[in-house]
Order: structure tokens, then sequence, then C-alpha cells
């Protein structure tokens, strides 16, 4: 039976993020994380193109050896991303001895330290992120969803979290909506018509999506 998880989102700005490992997978997993400013190193011998010239570039430290006691100290991550399983299960075991999370990209799920997070196929638009996670069971179905994600999530719901997370902040929707309690403060937010504002959005109006939005939070709930 698969151990219970739980999503969880991580700012990692400015954290210690160790791979171990730099092959096209280590790369391909440190992209996202080296974009969102986590202080990256890489501990391999040898490495893909990309990630040489990215050490190059300042944009990660690679230290060019095999793994060592200690390279993990400091990490908020791991990523125990060898081409040896044995090494894989060593690091996923330092990273657990520190209780630092670790992902294994060889997904070993039957060894002693299987790793303790995973990265999950996201769809970001804006603030907007939608994740889905197989648990590396069935990484086809995963593609497949974050796919179905792409054509159904276009850009216009990034605009809609930026929308409403910036009439959250206007005095005159704020002020109003102060004034209820909770119950109708939570039905005001639910009385949005979210696929007419949305509508407008993709059709490249959003005053218009604004001030319905606005006028629907602002009518009377007293």
């Amino acid at each position: 039976m698969t151990t219970p998880a739980v999503p969880l989102l991580v700012e990692v700005a400015g954290r210690r993020v160790v791979a171990v490992g730099a092959g096209a997978v280590a790369e391909a997993k440190l992209g996202p994380l080296r974009d969102a400013g986590a202080e990256v190193v890489v501990v391999a011998p040898d490495a893909v193109p990309g990630i040489k010239d990215d050490a190059a570039a300042g944009r990660l430290t690679w230290h060019r050896r095999s793994y060592a006691a200690g390279d993990l100290a400091g990490a908020l991550l791991v990523l125990a991303a060898t081409a040896d399983p044995a090494t894989n299960e060593r690091i996923a075991a330092d990273a657990a001895a520190q209780q630092t999370l670790c992902v294994r990209t060889d997904h070993a799920p039957d060894t002693d330290h299987p790793g303790t997070a995973a990265f999950l196929g996201a769809v970001t638009r804006g603030d907007l992120l939608i994740a889905v996670s197989t648990r590396g069971r069935a990484p086809a179905v995963a593609r497949y969803l974050r796919a179905e994600l792409e054509d159904t999530y276009g850009p216009e719901y990034g605009e809609l979290v930026a929308l409403l997370g910036d009439l959250r902040r206007t005095p005159q929707v704020r002020n109003h909506l102060d004034r209820l309690d909770g119950p109708r403060r939570r039905a005001a937010w639910r009385s949005l018509p979210m696929a007419d504002i949305l509508k407008l959005l993709r059709n490249g109006d959003p005053q218009s999506a604004r001030e319905l939005a606005s006028a629907c939070l602002c009518s009377s709930w007293d």
C-alpha cells in the first residue's frame, strides 16, 4: 500500500538545494528550482552541457567530483539523481538522517530509503498553479492529465487570480466586506459569476471583468 502523502507548495528562493548527479533528468528537475531562486549545488564528476553552462555562468555551483559525506549540509531539498541505485540509496539515507527532504529520480519504492518528496507535473498561470501526480506509478497518466490541464486552463485563469487578488486589496471592496460577518463575506465571494468574468478576460476586456466582479462583491449583503 502506498504511504499517504501531502501536496505542499514550498518557497525555495535563497534556500540551498543539492543535486547529486548531473544528467538530463537532473537538469530538467533543477531548472524550475534555479528559476525560482534556489541556491543550486550540483555534485557530479561530469555533467550535461546545460549544467556546465549554468555553472560557468554562475547560475549554480558545480562540484566536479563524486558524492561525499557532508555534501547535504544545510540543504532544504536533496535530489538523488545518479545512475547508480546504491549511491541514490546512500544519498536518500543521509538525507533522512538529517531530516532533509529527498527526491529520488530512480523511483525505488521497495528500498529502505525511497525518498521523501516528489516533483508534481504542474501547469502555471501567473500565481495559479495546478499540479498532478500519480506518485510515480503511472507517469504516462500524469503526462496526459498535465496536457489536459494545459488545454483547459488558459492564461485567463491567471488573470482571474490577479484580478480577484487585487480586488481584495481595493479599499472600496475591502471596506464593504469588512462590515460583513464570516458567512456573508464567504457568500459574497461565492456569488461571483466566474464563467462570465472568465469570458470577459478571454475576450480581452479586463476592465469589464473587473467592474463585474467589483459590483458583485460590493452589492448589499447586509
